[in-house]
């Protein structure tokens, strides 16, 4: 999937980019569940449903699946993303807390998106889905893991971010007070947190 680098865009429009990339995101997440074959799947074809209730808020199927089958919690899809990650979309804190119950893994990467390494903490920042975000760091979640932002053109250059520097990204672009209290909210939540911009920690790192 081709992510352009949001870097470069100018701040009115890098909001909507932001929307519009997690939009394609879950319309590619859905095509690929739709498509996966049980003769080139890593996860059999019936895990289906499983990932089509995470990323729908589904508690109680996923709790039907779960207790029939336990070892749902530590699967993926092909594109490697975790329940954890599709909770996202639907923003239903319960399916997290159970998942993290039952020791599902909060900072477990994805291999999708160019190879963005996204962990679930990075998802919700992008949706401001607070309470989530709150439960993952709860249960160990590392609230300056880094993964990369850019870089899905051929020849394109990735740049390491923090979710502080994402939400500060976004805030940036959203012109008016409208839809911003949610996001302010997701950067008190991981400022609170101890989370820091990548630039600050690379400083860090060099000088120990």
């Amino acid at each position: 999937m081709i992510h352009p680098s949001t870097t470069q865009l100018p701040a009115r429009s890098l909001c909507s980019f932001l929307l519009f990339s997690l939009l394609v995101v879950s319309c590619v997440l859905y095509t690929a569940f739709a498509s996966t074959d049980a003769d080139d799947a890593p996860n059999h074809e019936e895990n289906k449903d499983y990932f089509f209730a995470c990323s729908g808020g589904e508690l109680s199927k996923i709790q039907d699946l779960l207790s029939t089958d336990p070892s749902l919690v530590n699967t993926v899809t092909n594109d490697g993303e975790h329940c954890l990650h599709l909770s996202a979309l639907s923003g239903n804190a319960e399916i997290v807390q159970l998942l993290l119950e039952k020791g599902a893994d909060p900072n477990v990467r994805s291999t999708f998106e160019g190879g963005l390494r996204m962990h679930p903490l990075s998802w919700c920042t992008y949706y401001g889905r607070n309470d989530i975000i709150e439960l993952l760091l709860k249960h160990g979640a590392d609230v300056n893991a880094d993964f990369d932002l850019g870089g899905g053109e051929p020849g394109g250059e990735s740049v390491k971010v923090t979710a502080l520097d994402v939400i500060e990204k976004i805030l940036f672009g959203i012109e008016t007070d409208e839809g911003k209290e949610r996001f302010l909210e997701t950067r008190n939540v991981l400022v609170k947190n101890g989370a820091k911009r990548w630039a600050s920690l690379a400083d860090l790192e060099d000088e120990l």
